[in-house]
This record gives structure tokens, sequence and C-alpha cells, in this order.
């Protein structure tokens, strides 16, 4: 390699460093204006995707929690860090997007230690995971706006499994507070919520599809409800 291409790699990774640790800070510092973030975040011992698991734009696969008032957020902040190789999809912020969980279950304000054994935190670790193997998850949304996904095997509060254990979750039910995107170095990203749905909820969304899921997330927005994931309430179909 010549020293002009060698010069020119070195400049790129320095930039990629650069965008990577500002990327890091800005979302920070833009959950740190919704509530407030614990200074250490939630992450492996071992990064799953040296043992098969899907591989995140830099590798760092990290989630943080924001406290609110009445609220707890967890979140997914990894997803939109840009690439690790300067040529793969240059200047991207990654996949384009975060997703965030919204709780008013107490247990979440407990040690950042035990948060991982939690529910609301296994629900969004799965979504993330989705998401870094989907090729280009943000062009659905970008298309969509709303979309939906189905679990099984989480240990969710009980009213939101069917019969078949079958677990509905709605994403992209817009926040009042919660903005639906974020300005990062390279590109704006989408700030995707997730909100579980009852048996009858997710029954509707697999028979009235794209227009069904629009629907609930208006009916959700009626009723004030919004993308917050309340421990219990009642179904709204």
């Amino acid at each position: 390699m010549s020293l002009f291409l060698k010069w020119k790699q070195k400049k790129q990774e320095k930039e990629v460093e650069r965008v990577f640790w500002e990327s890091i800070s800005k979302r920070k510092d833009y959950w740190n204006t919704i509530g407030h973030v614990d200074g250490d975040v939630l992450t492996h011992l071992l990064n799953p995707m040296f043992f098969g698991g899907p591989a995140w734009p830099s590798g760092r696969q990290t989630f943080i929690r924001v406290q609110k008032t009445e609220t707890v957020i967890l979140a997914s902040d990894g997803l939109s860090d840009p690439f690790q190789s300067p040529e793969e999809k240059s200047r991207t912020q990654g996949k384009g997007l975060e997703f965030y969980i919204e709780c008013d279950d107490e247990s979440l304000r407990g040690p950042l230690s035990d948060i991982q054994d939690h529910w609301a935190f296994d629900l969004l670790y799965q979504m993330s995971q989705n998401a870094a193997a989907h090729p280009n998850m943000l062009e659905l949304f970008m298309k969509h706006d709303v979309l939906s996904i189905e679990f099984t095997d989480l240990a969710v509060p009980p009213h939101f499994v069917n019969k078949n254990g079958d677990i509905g979750v709605l994403l992209g039910v817009q926040s009042p507070s919660v903005s639906t995107s974020l300005s990062l170095p390279y590109e704006s990203i989408k700030l995707i919520s997730m909100k579980l749905l009852t048996p009858n909820e997710l029954d509707y969304v697999r028979e009235q599809g794209a227009q069904g899921r629009r629907q609930l997330a208006e009916t959700f927005q009626l009723s004030k409800s919004y993308h917050i994931t309340m421990t219990k309430r009642e179904s709204l179909i």
C-alpha cells in the first residue's frame, strides 16, 4: 500500500472514531433532556456477536436507562453507531434507528445490575437483535411509520400473552415527549417506541394489517396512553 493510501485510510479511521464518540455523546445528551440517565450502561461481559449473534454496526451492544418522574425508559444505544469499516456504508449512522420502551413498572428503578433480568429489557434486547440482523429495517419504517412484531417465550405480564403464548408489540407509536428523530453527525436517525399489545389488540393487527396498525396507534393517541406500556391496563379493542 502506498504512503498516500495509508494516509487516506488512517484519516478515514480517525473520522469514524470521531463520529463514533460524538454519536454516543449526542444520544446521551438527548436522553438527559428527557430524564435522568445512569452514568453506566447495560452491556454484556462477552459480546453475543462473538458467539453467532447478529453484529451491531460498531460491535458495541449497549442499552441505557432513563428515569422520569412517573415512568422509566430503556433504550438501545449502538444500533446507530457508524459502521466500523470506513468503506462499509460510508457516512451512515449504522442501522439508522434506536428502539426504546417506556414503562410504569417501579421495579425498573432498582439496581442497574438487576435490569437485565427484567422482562422490559428482554423485550428491548430481542427487538434490537432483530434490527441488527435485518438487512434494512429502517426502510420498513420509512414506508409504514407504524409496524408490529411478535415474540414468544418472554416473561411479560401474563395479560399481554395470548393462549398460544404469542406476544404482540406495536412499533412507532408517537410520544408526546420523545422525538421521533435525532440528529447525529452523519444523518438523522429514528427513535422508535415499543408498546405491548393485549391479545385482542394483537388479533386486530393480524386481521387488519397496516390499516389496523395505524388505527390502533391513533387509538392509543386519543386515549392518551400513547406509546407507554402500562403494566396493568384494559384492552382498547
